[in-house]
């Protein structure tokens, strides 16, 4: 579906800030930017697939993969409404994706053409000018993601996992009480754990006061 007149939730995107309404118009017209609907458990992009579009989640959750040749899932990364993905292959050699992202509800997604969005601008310099900006900052935010789950999985146990990504939402959430958007299994493979592992640990934590929770819905206790 072309984007002629882009939605609220569009124009509040990280992608698009600080612009105008009419300058989002222009930018994603002459890019020939497209919205296209994902069902849940759909690939967008499978490893291997050549990249041409910068993609931004609009509704939904869409998750970065890695799977072994044995069909093993690690989640890399857990991408809602506003974020930006698959812009790490965009002008690599090949442009091929070496993860897959995969459609972990029904979703909706802004595909912008990488080529035309450099161009995007046309003789609007200034409205060039602002994107390039906004897309150096996702890529640095992103960046800090990635290097954030390398510290969580550098942590030598399985404890020490868990406590350092709660303690990462925590700092997010601005909360030591937070809702991860995980069930039990893709926070399994978010952590690079077993399953029955995770949940045996997460009882033993409990039992010693480091963590309260419910459901997805977790609560990092003071120490005592």
């Amino acid at each position: 579906m072309d984007v002629k007149t882009p939605s609220k939730k569009i124009n509040d995107m990280p992608l698009f800030d600080g612009l105008g309404n009419d300058e989002i118009k222009e930018f994603l017209n002459k890019a020939n930017a497209l919205v296209k609907h994902f069902q849940k458990s759909d690939y967008i992009y499978l490893a291997g697939d050549c990249v041409e579009n910068l993609c931004v989640v609009i509704n939904g959750t869409v998750q970065m993969i890695k799977e072994d040749i044995w069909g093993d899932k690690s989640i890399i990364a857990n991408l809602g409404s506003g974020s930006v993905f698959a812009e790490n292959f965009l002008g690599h050699r090949g442009d091929r994706s070496i993860v897959s992202y995969f459609a972990a509800s029904d979703s909706e997604i802004l595909m912008v053409p990488f080529g035309k969005m450099l161009a995007g601008g046309g003789d609007n310099g200034l409205l060039h000018g602002k994107m390039v900006c906004n897309i150096l900052s996702i890529l640095a935010d992103n960046n800090t993601k990635l290097i954030e789950k390398t510290e969580i999985l550098c942590k030598k146990t399985l404890k020490g996992k868990i406590l350092a990504y709660l303690e990462q939402e925590a700092a997010n959430q601005g909360s030591r009480k937070v809702v991860v958007p995980f069930n039990r299994t893709d926070m399994a493979n978010y952590l690079d754990a077993d399953r029955s592992a995770l949940t045996r640990e997460l009882a033993r934590m409990r039992d010693e006061g480091l963590i309260n929770y419910e459901k997805n819905v977790f609560e990092l206790l003071e120490k005592k």
